[in-house]
């Protein structure tokens, strides 16, 4: 997801090359002895990306993860430092292009984040940028202890020499199953092609239904793919929509296994709702569906052959095919030939709400024949007159598009009616929201209305250089009841809402660090406590009744 409301800070190496050599490197004040204020905007396109849980009731978020980025414009991606050490700061990731990019529509940026963590599964994530703007995207990861709705995971030891056939069975939200067999003999390899001697294998098996958002969220980048090679030698790229889905890993001996010298027998039941998209019927018994393999290091599917259809003992639909090598496997009908490349759809917001919020879902959903395809659903913060600005990619022909606005209660708010997938569009979304009055001793969340605006006024001062810099820097604000707002901090300025009595916990994230601490603004000054890095003040003025805020943190690194 693409939107307007958030920026980052930009590096400062240029500006302290010159400064150098004038000033002699001392520790400073970071509130006093400053010489020299500046505004540091010398990359494009900055981004913010949020690495999160696709568990929805997960009350965690992904830590201690690593990325990588690769794609065909990986040299143009920077770190907010302008290099290239990307480093996670809990689970955020700021990144922006190098000054020589420049992005369009039609000749966007294109490149893929890869991300891995402890007790998470490794996925990929594809951005395109088409313009110089702002933007953030939310990355969902499977948490392997705490799986996503709709999803479920297998661990087992099997004997090579009895074989075994290991089931993933139907649960409440995936009425899928899985069966893989492994045949009694069967001896694993490494990715040399070389047999391990083990006589047992471990695996870990997992199934991702096709029934639930959360599941379908899981799909390494959102079920698009960036480059298919088809059996016929043509490569493509486009959109799958997926009839099953499963991500099997294998160790034996203490190292990973990569193929067979018995192809496994992968067996998946379809959900109920299953429709052929090139028929728009639902899919019936003798139809063959497409069988795709994924390299998660080049981020590339390879067709390796059909799934035949047919019926099980207790009449469901299934699919057959063989697994000769350990991968993401899916089976599904891609839409080769059949894109209309990214499109950006911007949402307008008429709305009663004054301040930024971020209690609302927009979902953007994709049709055919009256059909779901694809459906996707963003944390968004709400206000009258803000944008939202969403990017399709490798948009699907002969689809509709909607976007829907959601409250906390799943109620659709606001609404932009169907339009074509392929037109880049521009929408008004009107958006009315009650404001609970009056607010009682039991519910302490004030209204929207009620929140105080705070002017804030933001700085970075170099402690070894007398230096501060007015950064565009991404600041987030999570309040008592884990409400959370991206904030736009542009060369140090920004307007926002907080609410009286509320704790905030306030984050700047710059070069793969957190600086944070927690406020309570009251009725008169206010300051940052419980600080990593960050302080600042919040004074109410007693007449206009607003904040105007300050926050610095120190910058150890200005070169």
């Amino acid at each position: 997801m693409k939107t307007n409301f958030t920026s980052i800070l930009r590096p400062v190496i240029i500006l302290s090359l010159v400064l150098s050599s004038i000033w002699a490197c001392q520790q400073i004040n970071p509130f006093e002895g400053v010489d020299l204020t500046v505004s540091a905007n010398i990359y494009k396109s900055p981004m913010l990306i949020q690495f999160v849980d696709a568990n929805n009731n997960s009350t965690t978020l992904p830590k201690d993860l690593t990325v990588s980025i690769s794609g065909p414009n990986k040299d143009l991606v920077l770190d907010d430092l302008g290099g290239k050490d990307f480093k996670v700061a809990g689970n955020l990731l700021s990144l922006v292009l190098a000054e020589k990019a420049n992005p369009t529509e039609d000749a966007p940026v294109e490149f893929t984040v890869s991300v891995k963590g402890p007790n998470y599964a490794a996925t990929n994530y594809t951005i395109a940028i088409t313009d110089t703007s702002s933007s953030t995207y939310t990355i969902p990861l499977t948490n392997l202890s705490a799986l996503p709705d709709g999803v479920k995971s297998i661990s087992k030891v099997t004997s090579l020499t009895a074989g075994e056939t290991i089931v993933i069975p139907a649960s409440t939200n995936k009425p899928e199953v899985a069966k893989i067999t492994i045949a009694p003999g069967t001896q694993v390899k490494d990715e040399n092609g070389l047999v391990i001697n083990s006589t047992s294998v471990s695996s870990t098996i997992i199934q991702y239904g096709t029934g639930t958002d959360d599941a379908f969220n899981s799909f390494p980048n959102d079920g698009i793919a960036n480059t298919i090679k088809f059996k016929d030698g043509t490569t493509d790229g486009g959109s799958f929509i997926h009839a099953g889905f499963v991500d099997i890993e294998m160790t034996a001996a203490g190292k990973n296994v990569k193929s067979f010298s018995t192809p496994l027998n992968m067996t998946l039941s379809l959900h109920p709702n299953v429709v052929n998209p090139d028929t728009d019927e639902p899919v019936a018994v003798g139809e063959q569906v497409p069988v795709f393999s994924y390299n998660k290091d080049n981020d590339e599917w390879t067709e390796e052959g059909v799934a035949a259809i047919t019926k099980d003992a207790s009449g469901n639909l299934v699919a057959n095919f063989k697994v000769p090598h350990l991968s993401t496997w899916t089976i599904a009908w891609p839409t080769k030939g059949k894109n209309c490349g990214t499109k950006t759809y911007k949402a307008k917001i008429s709305s009663n709400v004054t301040f930024q919020t971020a209690r609302y879902t927009a979902q953007i959903s994709i049709t055919k024949a009256e059909s779901n395809r694809y459906k996707k659903t963003y944390s968004v913060n709400i206000k009258n007159g803000s944008v939202l600005i969403f990017k399709i990619k490798k948009a699907p022909k002969g689809y509709s598009t909607r976007i829907n606005i959601y409250d906390k209660e799943s109620k659709n708010i606001g609404s932009s009616g169907t339009f074509s997938t392929c037109t880049s569009k521009t929408v008004t979304i009107p958006v009315r929201i009650p404001i609970p009055r009056p607010v009682s001793p039991q519910n302490t969340e004030t209204a929207d209305e009620e929140a105080v605006k705070v002017n804030l006024d933001f700085t970075a001062a170099c402690t070894s250089k007398k230096v501060s810099i007015k950064p565009t820097v991404w600041v987030k604000l999570v309040d008592n009841s884990n409400t959370e707002q991206l904030i736009n901090v542009v060369n140090g300025k920004a307007t926002l809402a907080m609410k009286k009595n509320v704790k905030y916990q306030i984050t700047a994230t710059y070069a793969g660090k957190n600086y944070s601490g927690e406020v309570t603004i009251g009725n008169g000054t206010a300051s940052i406590t419980v600080s990593e890095g960050l302080t600042g003040s919040f004074p109410v003025d007693p007449v206009s009744g607003e904040v105007n805020a300050t926050l610095i943190y120190p910058l150890n690194n200005c070169n």
